[in-house]
């Protein structure tokens, strides 16, 4: 029975063994095809890549830092200063003396300041700043008259700080070029004037003048307005030029003072109001300063006048302008 069991079992296992055979053999390789598109999958696949950040938006907010050679009127000024330079051209011109030398007015100076500025499009902006400003000169003219010889030096000098309120504009001319535009008026804080003139006879003999005057008061109103180029050096940076153009005067000061100090100790000061006198001879005439406490009387030959302080002029410019 057992014999029989046994060799009726063998070929009945064989027989499923050729049956079970083919279908493990497929699932070992539907096995080995899942594993291999799984693979393919995972490393075929490209992998996640992070998104580029965004750039970070610019501020509404702007400064332009700049700095300029800026030319003044300061025609009254430098009428009155002018006074010993020409009195003695004209002892030159009439032969009783010698004279080496001219005065030369003050024109030129310095200019620099900064801009605050808001975009209210991306093309227009107000701006709000300050700056300083000042032009003088100092002339010197060598002389002789008679057996006296000596030299002159001295000139005026005008500061001021601008306080500036203007709207910029700037219109792409390519990629990295603007031309830029602005316009608005100014408020001249600080206005000073400062005169001085040294009369030297020899080192130890000589007398010297100084004269101020200053205002802050808001009657210091001036307009400007400029054209210009901007290169940009980057989104948040360029370098600019411009030229601008200004109109600044103002009235004569309420007072002034002057000082007289001569080399042997004395000294004397006076307080008043500016005046230019000019005064006509037959052989020409000249011009200066005088102070008076009362409004002076003009003659045919003398003629006084109420000078302005002139600060109007051009300034040519340059500087950078930062984006935050």
């Amino acid at each position: 029975m057992f014999l029989r069991a046994k060799s009726v079992l063998f070929p009945v296992l064989a027989l499923a063994g050729l049956l079970l055979i083919p279908s493990w053999l497929g699932a070992q390789t539907a096995t080995a095809r899942v594993s291999f598109r799984f693979d393919n999958e995972a490393y075929g696949a490209p992998a996640l890549q992070a998104e580029p950040a965004a750039p970070k938006d610019i501020s509404k907010l702007s400064v332009r830092l700049y700095g300029a050679y800026s030319t003044i009127g300061a025609a009254d000024m430098n009428k009155g200063a002018r006074g010993l330079y020409d009195l003695f051209a004209l002892y030159a011109s009439l032969g009783t003396g010698s004279a080496v030398g001219e005065y030369e007015p003050t024109h030129g100076g310095a200019n620099y300041g900064a801009d605050v500025i808001y975009q209210i499009t991306p093309r227009i902006g107000v701006g709000l700043g300050a700056g300083y400003m000042k032009s003088s000169n100092e002339p010197l003219m060598a002389f002789a008259v008679g057996s006296a010889a000596g030299i002159i030096t001295g000139g005026p000098t005008l500061s001021a700080v601008p306080v500036r309120l203007g709207v910029f504009a700037s219109f792409p001319v390519s990629g990295k070029l603007d031309l830029t535009a602005n316009a608005g008026g100014a408020w001249y804080a600080g206005l000073k004037l400062r005169v001085k003139e040294r009369f030297d006879l020899s080192s130890s003999d000589w007398t010297e003048m100084n004269l101020t005057g200053s205002r802050s008061d808001l009657s210091n109103l001036g307009f400007q307005g400029g054209l210009g180029l901007e290169y940009k050096l980057s989104r948040t940076m360029g370098f600019f030029v411009e030229a601008e153009g200004r109109y600044a005067s103002f009235k004569n000061f309420d007072s002034v003072t002057s000082m007289t100090t001569w080399s042997a100790g004395a000294s004397e000061t006076e307080t008043g109001k500016l005046y230019v006198v000019t005064s006509t001879f037959p052989e020409g005439s000249y011009s200066t300063f005088f102070i008076s406490e009362t409004p002076p009387v003009s003659s045919p030959s003398t003629i006084y006048e109420d000078p302005k302080i002139d600060l109007s002029g051009f300034a040519l410019r340059a500087g950078i302008h930062i984006r935050f």
